[in-house]
């Protein structure tokens, strides 16, 4: 616009030059005109340029407040998640800790099966062993008994042939001492 103007002024002088005296007079209403025009294009200029740095300022400024709002979003959606991940967390703690409690108890319960079906067993097989041992004492007492009594029976019976083979004896001792008198 400077230079439009400038070329105006020019033009305007070159005119002004060629022409007589009373050209004077209107060359310099022009040079006014000129001067006029190159100062309200100047303050246009300085207006323009001074509505271009406000614009600029205050989209800046909304930029500005946009990331501000943005990074606050951001900041929260990021408390919200690590929330949620906490949560989440606990309850799977939870959930761990149930499953293992409820393992524990299923592992107690079967110990304490397998303890009573040993015990039941041993209980069986003792007793087993008991009464297999009171027969075989049985049987012994009874084969004690049994030869007891054989040995009583061979006992009286020797005993029986020992008095009459004894009585015998006396007999031919008493008829011997007879016979040598």
């Amino acid at each position: 616009m400077k230079k439009s103007l400038l070329a105006a002024l020019v033009l305007g002088s070159t005119f002004a030059l060629a022409a007589c005296d009373q050209a004077q007079e209107k060359v310099s209403a022009k040079v006014e005109e000129a001067k006029t025009s190159v100062v309200e294009a100047k303050d246009a200029a300085v207006e323009a340029a001074k509505d271009v740095k406000d614009a600029a300022v205050e989209k800046a400024t909304e930029v500005k407040d946009a990331a501000v709002d943005a990074a606050k979003e951001v900041k929260d959606a990021a408390v919200e998640k690590a929330a949620e991940v906490k949560d989440a967390a606990t309850a799977k703690v939870a959930e761990m800790k149930d499953a293992a409690v409820e393992k524990t108890a299923e592992m107690k319960d079967a110990a304490m099966a397998k303890m009573t079906e040993a015990k039941d067993s041993a209980m069986n097989k003792a007793t087993e062993m008991k009464d297999a041992a009171a027969e075989k004492v049985n049987q012994a007492a009874d084969a004690v008994s049994n030869k007891a009594a054989e040995v009583k029976e061979a006992v009286t019976e020797g005993g029986i042939k020992a008095k009459a083979a004894t009585a015998e004896q006396i007999e031919e001792a008493k008829k011997a001492q007879e016979a040598a008198k």
